[in-house]
């Protein structure tokens, strides 16, 4: 038997993807200043880049709507990526410390944003069946064992993980196919079936 439940809500969230952003038109806009009044000899590199920055993050507050559609949001994405690294780059050539530290993260970020953002209006769901309980991405945990689950409740379109070490996961499901009295009756005997493996179980 297995058990495929829709959840409801975005894998990639509107708020991450703004705030990357404008963490990277303040990082832009940092560098940019420093590298114009400190450094004679690319001042005008310093002000394409600090001007570049003010862009990005004008654009992100004033048009958020359009710039986080995905078609848009990649194309700004990569732009970012590649400033990033011309930065990073730059930072390497002349040892900036700081600088490499700050845009090596950033680098790395906006690559991994760019990945998990491709996936950004998949449906997610929590797959069940014999071997145990599988959440979405934006849990933290993806993977609950039969023997470590106490109670599985399925109600008012929630459903509801309880484990053995009093941590509880929640999800909210949406367009649910399932019976939720047979669901529960699964998970009721799943749990039963698995006691034995519990951690210390004296059974």
């Amino acid at each position: 038997m297995k058990y495929d439940l829709p959840v409801r809500g975005d894998k990639v969230r509107h708020q991450q993807v703004t705030a990357l952003h404008l963490f990277c038109g303040m990082a832009f806009i940092g560098t940019g200043a420093i590298i114009y009044v400190y450094n004679f000899s690319i001042t005008w590199w310093g002000f394409a880049l600090m001007i570049a920055g003010i862009l990005l993050a004008i654009m992100t507050i004033v048009r958020n709507k359009v710039i986080t559609r995905p078609p848009v949001n990649l194309v700004i994405r990569i732009v970012e990526l590649l400033i990033s690294l011309a930065v990073l780059t730059l930072s390497v050539i002349e040892w900036w410390k700081f600088p490499i530290g700050i845009f090596g993260a950033l680098s790395a970020a906006i690559l991994f944003s760019i990945y998990w953002e491709r996936s950004a209006g998949q449906q997610l769901y929590i797959n069940v069946d014999d071997t145990g309980i599988r959440l979405p991405p934006t849990f933290r945990r993806r993977f609950i064992k039969w023997s470590e689950v106490e109670q599985v409740l399925l109600r008012h379109g929630i459903l509801s993980v309880d484990c053995l070490d009093n941590k509880l996961y929640q999800a909210s499901v949406s367009a649910l196919t399932v019976n939720a009295t047979e669901f529960e009756s699964y998970c009721a005997a799943q749990v039963a079936a698995h006691i034995s493996e519990r951690a210390g179980n004296d059974w």
